[in-house]
C-alpha cells in the first residue's frame, strides 16, 4: 500500500528533478556559446595584432639595412694619417 502512495509523488519528483537538470544544461549550453564568441573575437583581435607587429618588424629591417648600407658607404676616417 505504502508503494501506491508514493509512486506518484516519486514520479513526479523525478519529472522535476529531470526538468531542473534540462534547464541547468540549455544554459550552460548558452554561457559556452557566449565564451566561444568571445574567444573568436580575441583571436581575431590577437591575429590583428600579430598581423601588425610583422609590418612594424619588416619596417625596422628595412631601416636596419637602409643604415648599414649607409654606414658601410662612408669612409673609414680612422685609418687615415695626417
Amino acid at each position: 500500500m505504502d508503494t501506491i502512495i508514493t509512486q506518484p509523488v516519486v514520479q513526479y519528483g523525478f519529472l522535476g528533478f529531470s526538468a531542473v537538470l534540462l534547464g541547468i544544461v540549455v544554459w550552460l549550453i548558452k554561457r559556452l556559446l557566449r565564451v566561444l564568441e568571445g574567444n573568436s573575437q580575441i583571436i581575431a583581435a590577437g591575429t590583428e595584432a600579430s598581423k601588425e607587429q610583422t609590418r612594424m618588424i619588416a619596417d625596422l629591417l628595412r631601416l636596419n639595412r637602409s643604415l648599414h648600407d649607409k654606414i658601410i658607404s662612408r669612409p673609414c676616417i680612422a685609418s687615415k694619417e695626417d
